[in-house]
Protein backbone atom coordinates (compact mmCIF):
# COMPACT_ATOMS: atom_id res chain seq x y z
CA UNK A 1 0.00 0.00 0.00
CA UNK A 2 1.15 3.20 -1.16
CA UNK A 3 -0.43 6.37 0.70
CA UNK A 4 -0.50 9.96 -0.06
CA UNK A 5 0.42 12.46 2.96
CA UNK A 6 -0.35 16.50 1.99
CA UNK A 7 2.10 18.55 4.05
CA UNK A 8 1.05 22.07 4.62
CA UNK A 9 3.56 23.76 6.25
CA UNK A 10 4.53 27.13 5.80
CA UNK A 11 8.33 27.09 5.80
CA UNK A 12 8.25 30.70 4.43
CA UNK A 13 6.45 34.17 6.14
CA UNK A 14 6.03 35.36 9.56
CA UNK A 15 6.49 31.45 11.60
CA UNK A 16 8.71 30.00 9.25
CA UNK A 17 10.68 27.94 11.85
CA UNK A 18 8.44 26.46 13.06
CA UNK A 19 7.19 25.01 9.66
CA UNK A 20 10.60 24.08 8.96
CA UNK A 21 10.94 22.11 12.24
CA UNK A 22 8.03 20.23 11.67
CA UNK A 23 8.42 19.74 8.28
CA UNK A 24 11.76 18.43 8.92
CA UNK A 25 10.45 16.11 11.46
CA UNK A 26 7.82 14.81 8.77
CA UNK A 27 9.91 14.06 5.93
CA UNK A 28 12.46 12.36 8.09
CA UNK A 29 9.63 10.23 9.41
CA UNK A 30 8.66 8.86 5.85
CA UNK A 31 12.00 8.23 4.66
CA UNK A 32 12.15 6.12 7.73
CA UNK A 33 9.17 4.28 7.09
CA UNK A 34 10.26 3.63 3.83
CA UNK A 35 13.94 2.30 4.33
CA UNK A 36 12.51 0.09 6.60
CA UNK A 37 10.04 -0.95 4.52
CA UNK A 38 7.32 -0.63 6.45
CA UNK A 39 5.12 1.83 4.33
CA UNK A 40 5.50 4.12 1.58
CA UNK A 41 3.93 7.48 2.03
CA UNK A 42 4.26 10.09 -0.82
CA UNK A 43 4.83 13.37 0.91
CA UNK A 44 2.83 16.10 -1.44
CA UNK A 45 4.15 19.51 -0.30
CA UNK A 46 2.43 23.20 0.30
CA UNK A 47 3.71 25.95 1.44
CA UNK A 48 1.29 28.71 2.47
CA UNK A 49 3.87 31.08 3.37
CA UNK A 50 2.25 32.11 6.74
CA UNK A 51 -1.05 33.76 4.63
CA UNK A 52 -4.04 32.49 6.53
CA UNK A 53 -6.16 32.76 2.97
CA UNK A 54 -4.03 30.36 1.13
CA UNK A 55 -4.94 26.76 4.09
CA UNK A 56 -8.10 26.73 2.87
CA UNK A 57 -7.25 26.44 -0.44
CA UNK A 58 -4.02 24.45 -0.51
CA UNK A 59 -6.31 21.55 1.66
CA UNK A 60 -8.76 21.83 -0.72
CA UNK A 61 -6.50 21.35 -3.76
CA UNK A 62 -4.43 18.74 -1.89
CA UNK A 63 -8.07 16.48 -1.03
CA UNK A 64 -9.77 17.46 -4.67
CA UNK A 65 -6.48 15.56 -6.20
CA UNK A 66 -6.96 12.40 -3.67
CA UNK A 67 -4.59 12.88 -0.88
CA UNK A 68 -7.24 12.19 2.17
CA UNK A 69 -4.79 12.55 4.89
CA UNK A 70 -2.98 15.93 5.60
CA UNK A 71 -0.54 17.17 8.62
CA UNK A 72 0.24 20.51 9.17
CA UNK A 73 -1.06 23.69 10.24
CA UNK A 74 0.55 25.05 12.74
CA UNK A 75 -1.81 27.82 14.15
CA UNK A 76 -5.00 27.51 14.78
CA UNK A 77 -6.22 30.44 12.95
CA UNK A 78 -4.89 28.13 9.69
CA UNK A 79 -6.34 25.11 11.03
CA UNK A 80 -9.67 26.67 11.47
CA UNK A 81 -9.69 27.56 8.35
CA UNK A 82 -8.83 24.47 6.84
CA UNK A 83 -11.68 22.55 8.93
CA UNK A 84 -14.65 23.41 6.83
CA UNK A 85 -13.17 21.77 3.58
CA UNK A 86 -12.00 18.90 5.65
CA UNK A 87 -15.59 17.85 6.54
CA UNK A 88 -17.43 19.00 3.25
CA UNK A 89 -14.27 16.66 1.55
CA UNK A 90 -14.30 14.07 4.00
CA UNK A 91 -10.76 14.33 4.78
CA UNK A 92 -8.77 13.87 8.21
CA UNK A 93 -6.07 16.21 9.62
CA UNK A 94 -3.27 15.31 11.64
CA UNK A 95 -2.07 18.29 13.62
CA UNK A 96 1.22 18.10 15.93
CA UNK A 97 1.09 21.58 17.92
CA UNK A 98 0.31 22.84 20.89
CA UNK A 99 -2.85 24.97 20.61
CA UNK A 100 -5.07 26.42 23.08
CA UNK A 101 -7.77 23.58 23.38
CA UNK A 102 -11.87 24.34 23.38
CA UNK A 103 -12.53 22.20 20.29
CA UNK A 104 -12.90 19.06 18.81
CA UNK A 105 -13.58 17.92 15.62
CA UNK A 106 -14.24 14.45 13.53
CA UNK A 107 -11.52 15.39 11.02
CA UNK A 108 -8.84 16.15 12.85
CA UNK A 109 -6.56 14.58 15.05
CA UNK A 110 -4.81 16.51 18.22
CA UNK A 111 -1.15 15.41 18.08
CA UNK A 112 0.36 18.48 20.09
CA UNK A 113 -0.50 19.37 23.82
CA UNK A 114 -3.59 21.20 25.19
CA UNK A 115 -3.78 23.70 28.20
CA UNK A 116 -4.18 20.87 30.44
CA UNK A 117 -0.49 19.97 29.16
CA UNK A 118 1.08 23.69 29.02
CA UNK A 119 -0.96 26.42 30.40
CA UNK A 120 -1.50 24.91 33.89
CA UNK A 121 1.57 23.02 34.57
CA UNK A 122 3.04 26.48 33.46
CA UNK A 123 1.21 28.88 35.59
CA UNK A 124 1.44 26.06 38.48
CA UNK A 125 5.02 26.75 38.66
CA UNK A 126 4.80 30.55 38.71
CA UNK A 127 2.54 30.46 41.90
CA UNK A 128 4.64 27.57 43.90
CA UNK A 129 7.64 30.08 43.47
CA UNK A 130 6.04 32.55 45.33
CA UNK A 131 5.79 35.21 41.99
CA UNK A 132 3.13 37.99 42.79
CA UNK A 133 3.22 40.33 39.80
CA UNK A 134 2.88 38.94 36.10
CA UNK A 135 2.52 40.71 33.10
CA UNK A 136 0.77 39.10 29.67
CA UNK A 137 1.94 39.51 26.37
CA UNK A 138 0.83 37.88 23.15
CA UNK A 139 0.14 37.53 19.64
CA UNK A 140 -3.22 38.96 18.51
CA UNK A 141 -5.12 35.96 17.42
CA UNK A 142 -7.02 32.87 19.26
CA UNK A 143 -3.51 31.32 20.95
CA UNK A 144 -2.58 34.64 22.27
CA UNK A 145 -6.43 35.33 22.95
CA UNK A 146 -7.20 31.74 24.54
CA UNK A 147 -3.71 30.72 26.37
CA UNK A 148 -3.76 34.27 28.07
CA UNK A 149 -7.39 34.16 29.37
CA UNK A 150 -6.37 31.03 31.12
CA UNK A 151 -3.39 32.12 32.29
CA UNK A 152 -5.04 35.49 33.12
CA UNK A 153 -7.92 33.46 35.49
CA UNK A 154 -5.50 30.98 36.99
CA UNK A 155 -2.83 33.77 38.39
CA UNK A 156 -6.07 35.62 39.44
CA UNK A 157 -7.49 32.99 41.39
CA UNK A 158 -4.59 32.39 43.10
CA UNK A 159 -4.14 35.61 44.19
CA UNK A 160 -1.48 37.27 41.48
CA UNK A 161 -1.16 40.38 40.55
CA UNK A 162 -1.69 40.78 36.62
CA UNK A 163 -0.23 44.25 36.27
CA UNK A 164 -1.27 44.34 32.24
CA UNK A 165 -1.99 42.31 29.38
CA UNK A 166 -1.27 43.19 25.42
CA UNK A 167 -1.87 41.89 22.15
CA UNK A 168 0.91 42.29 18.88
CA UNK A 169 -0.10 41.78 15.90
CA UNK A 170 0.70 38.63 14.08
CA UNK A 171 4.40 39.04 13.09
CA UNK A 172 4.59 42.65 14.01
CA UNK A 173 8.21 43.15 15.47
CA UNK A 174 6.38 46.99 16.67
CA UNK A 175 6.29 46.39 20.44
CA UNK A 176 8.23 48.74 21.97
CA UNK A 177 5.15 50.37 23.95
CA UNK A 178 4.85 46.78 25.38
CA UNK A 179 8.78 46.59 26.64
CA UNK A 180 8.72 49.81 28.04
CA UNK A 181 5.45 48.88 29.85
CA UNK A 182 6.87 45.96 31.65
CA UNK A 183 10.07 47.48 32.37
CA UNK A 184 8.52 50.79 34.39
CA UNK A 185 5.89 48.60 36.19
CA UNK A 186 8.58 45.88 37.64
CA UNK A 187 6.90 43.17 37.39
CA UNK A 188 8.03 39.37 38.80
CA UNK A 189 7.20 37.55 35.59
CA UNK A 190 6.01 37.95 31.71
CA UNK A 191 3.72 35.33 30.35
CA UNK A 192 4.29 35.04 26.89
CA UNK A 193 2.20 34.34 24.18
CA UNK A 194 3.84 35.56 21.38
CA UNK A 195 5.10 33.80 18.39
CA UNK A 196 7.72 33.62 15.47
CA UNK A 197 9.78 37.16 15.22
CA UNK A 198 7.46 38.43 17.46
CA UNK A 199 8.40 36.60 20.10
CA UNK A 200 12.43 36.52 19.42
CA UNK A 201 12.66 40.10 19.24
CA UNK A 202 10.47 41.23 22.10
CA UNK A 203 13.15 38.52 24.31
CA UNK A 204 15.74 40.73 22.97
CA UNK A 205 14.00 43.83 23.37
CA UNK A 206 13.07 43.24 26.62
CA UNK A 207 16.49 41.47 27.72
CA UNK A 208 18.45 45.20 26.24
CA UNK A 209 15.76 46.90 28.61
CA UNK A 210 16.13 44.88 31.94
CA UNK A 211 19.28 43.02 31.40
CA UNK A 212 18.66 42.10 35.44
CA UNK A 213 16.02 39.95 34.70
CA UNK A 214 17.68 37.24 32.91
CA UNK A 215 19.29 35.77 35.93
CA UNK A 216 15.84 35.33 37.64
CA UNK A 217 14.75 31.48 36.80
CA UNK A 218 11.11 31.83 34.95
CA UNK A 219 11.25 35.22 34.93
CA UNK A 220 9.60 35.05 31.24
CA UNK A 221 7.32 31.60 30.80
CA UNK A 222 6.02 29.96 27.43
CA UNK A 223 3.65 27.87 26.15
CA UNK A 224 5.07 27.29 22.97
CA UNK A 225 9.26 28.08 22.65
CA UNK A 226 11.04 25.28 21.77
CA UNK A 227 14.30 24.68 20.30
CA UNK A 228 13.23 25.88 16.81
CA UNK A 229 14.01 29.04 17.30
CA UNK A 230 16.11 29.33 20.71
CA UNK A 231 19.25 29.77 18.39
CA UNK A 232 18.18 32.88 16.92
CA UNK A 233 17.26 33.89 20.83
CA UNK A 234 20.81 33.53 21.84
CA UNK A 235 21.22 35.17 25.40
CA UNK A 236 17.75 36.09 25.66
CA UNK A 237 16.46 33.00 26.28
CA UNK A 238 18.38 32.34 29.21
CA UNK A 239 15.79 32.07 32.45
CA UNK A 240 13.16 31.43 30.04
CA UNK A 241 10.70 28.40 31.13
CA UNK A 242 8.92 26.84 28.65
CA UNK A 243 6.47 24.12 28.90
CA UNK A 244 5.85 20.94 26.54
CA UNK A 245 5.85 17.27 25.99
CA UNK A 246 9.06 17.16 24.67
CA UNK A 247 12.73 18.87 24.48
CA UNK A 248 15.67 17.84 23.12
CA UNK A 249 17.57 16.50 25.58
CA UNK A 250 15.45 13.61 25.19
CA UNK A 251 16.16 12.97 21.74
CA UNK A 252 16.67 9.62 20.51
CA UNK A 253 19.62 9.23 17.71
CA UNK A 254 16.47 8.90 15.10
CA UNK A 255 15.71 12.13 15.69
CA UNK A 256 19.01 13.71 16.36
CA UNK A 257 19.37 11.92 12.59
CA UNK A 258 16.63 13.72 11.33
CA UNK A 259 16.85 17.80 12.30
CA UNK A 260 20.58 17.08 11.08
CA UNK A 261 19.46 15.60 7.69
CA UNK A 262 16.34 18.13 7.36
CA UNK A 263 15.87 20.97 9.82
CA UNK A 264 17.79 24.05 8.81
CA UNK A 265 19.45 24.84 12.42
CA UNK A 266 19.92 21.12 13.21
CA UNK A 267 18.01 20.66 16.55
CA UNK A 268 14.73 18.99 17.30
CA UNK A 269 12.00 20.35 18.80
CA UNK A 270 8.91 19.78 19.70
CA UNK A 271 6.97 20.72 16.55
CA UNK A 272 9.63 18.18 14.85
CA UNK A 273 9.38 15.17 17.06
CA UNK A 274 5.53 15.40 17.20
CA UNK A 275 5.44 15.77 13.14
CA UNK A 276 8.08 12.64 12.97
CA UNK A 277 5.59 11.06 15.54
CA UNK A 278 2.63 12.12 14.01
CA UNK A 279 3.63 10.23 10.51
CA UNK A 280 4.25 6.79 12.19
CA UNK A 281 0.89 7.31 14.02
CA UNK A 282 -0.81 7.42 10.47
CA UNK A 283 1.56 5.03 9.00
CA UNK A 284 0.56 2.60 12.38
CA UNK A 285 -3.09 3.25 11.76
CA UNK A 286 -3.28 2.68 7.91
CA UNK A 287 -1.43 -0.80 8.34
CA UNK A 288 -4.02 -1.92 11.01
CA UNK A 289 -6.71 -1.08 9.12
CA UNK A 290 -5.20 -2.11 5.56
CA UNK A 291 -6.61 0.73 4.22
CA UNK A 292 -6.38 4.45 3.52
CA UNK A 293 -9.69 5.37 4.48
CA UNK A 294 -9.85 8.38 7.60
CA UNK A 295 -12.32 7.30 9.29
CA UNK A 296 -10.60 3.21 9.38
CA UNK A 297 -7.32 4.93 9.91
CA UNK A 298 -8.33 6.67 12.76
CA UNK A 299 -10.75 4.27 14.64
CA UNK A 300 -7.38 1.96 14.13
CA UNK A 301 -5.23 4.58 15.85
CA UNK A 302 -7.58 5.16 18.97
CA UNK A 303 -8.17 1.27 19.30
CA UNK A 304 -5.02 0.63 21.43
CA UNK A 305 -1.35 3.33 21.89
CA UNK A 306 0.65 3.64 19.22
CA UNK A 307 4.78 3.43 19.46
CA UNK A 308 6.17 6.56 18.02
CA UNK A 309 10.11 7.57 18.66
CA UNK A 310 8.51 9.80 21.57
CA UNK A 311 7.09 7.27 23.04
CA UNK A 312 3.80 5.25 23.37
CA UNK A 313 0.88 7.53 22.19
CA UNK A 314 -2.62 7.37 23.35
CA UNK A 315 -5.82 9.11 21.72
CA UNK A 316 -8.46 9.48 22.98
CA UNK A 317 -11.39 7.84 20.32
CA UNK A 318 -14.20 10.76 21.65
CA UNK A 319 -11.79 13.77 21.93
CA UNK A 320 -9.47 12.71 19.39
CA UNK A 321 -6.65 14.14 21.57
CA UNK A 322 -3.45 12.89 22.61
CA UNK A 323 -2.26 12.15 26.35
CA UNK A 324 0.84 13.42 27.20
CA UNK A 325 3.40 13.61 30.09
CA UNK A 326 3.82 17.71 30.59
CA UNK A 327 7.94 18.51 30.85
CA UNK A 328 8.90 22.30 31.92
CA UNK A 329 12.00 23.29 31.48
CA UNK A 330 14.43 26.29 31.80
CA UNK A 331 16.58 27.82 29.06
CA UNK A 332 20.32 28.54 29.66
CA UNK A 333 23.31 28.57 27.06
CA UNK A 334 21.06 27.67 24.08
CA UNK A 335 20.09 24.17 25.57
CA UNK A 336 16.54 23.19 27.39
CA UNK A 337 17.13 21.80 30.76
CA UNK A 338 14.06 19.68 31.94
CA UNK A 339 13.47 20.28 35.98
CA UNK A 340 10.15 18.66 36.28
CA UNK A 341 8.60 16.08 34.46
CA UNK A 342 4.63 14.27 35.06
CA UNK A 343 5.33 10.88 36.27
CA UNK A 344 2.67 9.33 33.62
CA UNK A 345 0.73 10.52 30.40
CA UNK A 346 -2.08 12.97 31.57
CA UNK A 347 -4.95 12.65 29.26
CA UNK A 348 -5.54 15.65 27.14
CA UNK A 349 -8.28 18.17 28.54
CA UNK A 350 -9.10 20.47 26.08
CA UNK A 351 -12.06 21.88 27.37
CA UNK A 352 -10.61 22.09 31.39
CA UNK A 353 -13.70 20.47 32.35
CA UNK A 354 -12.08 18.07 34.60
CA UNK A 355 -9.89 20.81 36.26
CA UNK A 356 -9.76 22.26 39.71
CA UNK A 357 -10.94 26.23 39.65
CA UNK A 358 -8.35 27.21 41.73
CA UNK A 359 -4.46 26.85 41.29
CA UNK A 360 -3.00 24.28 43.56
CA UNK A 361 -0.41 26.13 45.43
CA UNK A 362 2.25 23.05 45.18
CA UNK A 363 3.44 20.60 42.17
CA UNK A 364 2.05 17.44 43.75
CA UNK A 365 1.50 16.18 40.02
CA UNK A 366 5.10 16.98 38.57
CA UNK A 367 8.49 15.19 40.00
CA UNK A 368 12.07 16.55 39.66
CA UNK A 369 14.01 15.60 37.05
CA UNK A 370 18.28 15.60 37.34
Amino acid sequence: MTLKLGLIFSTTGSYAALGQSALAGALSAIDALKEAGILEITPVLRDPGGDFSRYERAAAELLDDGVQHLLGAITSWSRKDMIPVLERKGGLLWYPCPYEGFECNDHVVYLGTSPNHHVLPAIDWVVAEGIRRAYLVGSNYVWGWETLRLARERLQAAGIEVVGERYVPLGSTDHAHVVQEICASEVDCVINSLIGPSSTTFMRDLKDCAPERKVRPGHIVSFNQTEADLDELGPAADGLLSVGNFFEEEADPALRRAALAHAPNGRVSAFLANAYASVEMLAAGAIRAGSDDPRAVFSAVAAAPVQTVIGAIQVDPVMRHAAFAPRIALAEAGQFRIIERAPEALAADPYLAKQSARCAVRRSDLRIVK
